[in-house]
């Protein structure tokens, strides 16, 4: 019966976000610290109500009183040799969910002197104490030492009425498995990240030609191309660095829509630019400026993790590395086709589609972020930028035409 709830258990972690809890049951994510761990636990509030016996407000806000007391006796962490953890209540609120009100509780859990952090048995009798049926998933959200660093929780087990304790084992852990998780999150992150990836195209489309009486005319060298490449992705580097420092150590914060809002208007004057030159040169300065503005969407997602200082500068350079490896398999894949491509006739008319679909990206994008409401376009555009592979083949087909037509062109007129 155990390996059923387990597998149904998995079957719920993978089919929906974490961010929402649509299911019945209850779940508890924890967070691994340096001396501590955090649990959120999240429990449907009917089925709470039915197993006290009386209905609960659905009222957002903190919780009706009585429920703290109703949680903290149904909630146990022993280390190995059986001495109870320290448990403390840090928070207890009615939160509204897109399935029904839940009750979502923080509470701290510190080890006994001597005790390992990443070794006990957990029990927890909340709901199912009464209601059999009722399972609790257990998942850990952050554990830098041991290499989970996701949006994506990771599951441990499940529990129910007859199985009320799960033993957990996290390992020895170690600093390398974060590291190497940020530098994969860092990677997801910017891959997965459409906005970013469209940034940095925008102003890769313009690098292999020089601006001439307000327009796009003349070619650029291989030498001068470099080091404008080298200066774009340089000064991004530097503007998201050090609003990523600040915001994780400093508390650099604005809040989220704006922030995507001004990611999207990057964007818009990026490809404005790519298709007439509104800053010539100066491509570093705006990628620095914009770099800062995007940092600070990195940022919020590295102060999640709450992380002691030593561990969050390791994240923070972790991070970091994945994006710039990403980045630079960005810009080594495609560079050389567009170089090419710049040498065509084809490519005034390439470059102004493409930065037509960055500018149409970037409104739709902005109209979403602004009204937050997602819009066909927008969907489209995702949907169409998540086959990232098949447009780079695109590219080089697309590429590999526009040579043979201009040979053509040549040998007819000869």
């Amino acid at each position: 019966m155990r390996w059923l709830i387990m597998a149904l258990a998995m079957l719920l972690v993978t089919a929906w976000p974490a961010a929402a809890h649509l299911t019945p049951n209850s779940e508890v994510r924890l967070d691994f610290a340096g001396r501590d761990v955090t649990a959120e636990i999240v429990v449907p509030l009917g089925e709470l109500g039915y197993a006290m016996g009386r209905p609960i407000s659905p009222r957002p806000g903190p919780a009706p009183p009585g429920l703290d007391r109703y949680l903290m006796q149904r909630l146990a962490v022993r280390a190995p040799d059986g001495r109870p953890w320290a448990l403390e209540l840090r928070e207890l609120r009615i939160s509204p969910d897109a399935g029904g009100p839940d009750l979502v509780a923080q509470v701290g859990m510190r080890p006994p002197p001597g005790a390992p952090l990443r070794r006990f048995d957990f029990s927890y009798g909340v709901v199912i104490d009464q209601v059999r049926n009722h399972f609790v998933m257990v998942m850990v959200r952050n554990d830098y030492a041991g290499g989970q660093l996701s949006e994506q929780p990771q599951l441990l087990g499940a529990l129910q009425g007859g199985a009320r304790t799960l033993a957990v084992n996290r390992g020895p852990g170690s600093a390398w498995r974060g590291f190497a998780s940020a530098v994969g999150l860092g990677m997801r992150h910017i891959a997965e990240g459409h906005d970013h990836l469209l940034f940095l195209l925008a102003l890769l489309l313009p690098a292999p030609l020089l601006a001439r009486e307000r327009r796009w005319r003349d070619h650029a060298g291989v030498s001068t191309t470099f080091r404008r490449l080298a200066g774009v992705v340089s000064a991004f580097t530097l503007g998201h660095s050090l609003t990523l420092i600040g915001g994780a150590f400093l508390g650099w914060r604005l809040p989220a829509q704006p922030v995507e809002v001004l990611i999207a208007v990057s964007i818009l004057v990026s490809a404005i630019h790519a298709a007439r030159p509104l800053f010539p040169g100066r491509e570093p300065l705006v990628a620095l400026g914009f770099g800062l503005v995007h940092g600070l969407a990195f940022a919020t997602l590295i102060a999640h993790f709450d992380l002691e200082p030593w561990r969050k500068a390791q994240a923070i350079l972790g991070f970091n590395l994945g994006i710039e490896l990403v980045q630079l398999a960005v810009v080594a894949a495609v560079m050389p086709p567009l170089a090419i491509l710049a040498h065509t006739r084809s490519y005034p008319a390439v470059r102004t589609a493409a930065a037509a679909f960055c500018g149409v990206a970037a409104l739709a994008w902005m109209a979403e972020r602004v009204l937050g409401v997602e819009n066909v376009i927008g969907r489209g555009i995702d949907a169409a930028l998540a086959h990232g592979l098949w447009l780079f083949g695109l590219l080089i087909f697309g590429t590999a035409l526009a040579v043979l037509a201009d040979r053509r062109g040549r040998a007819s007129q000869a």
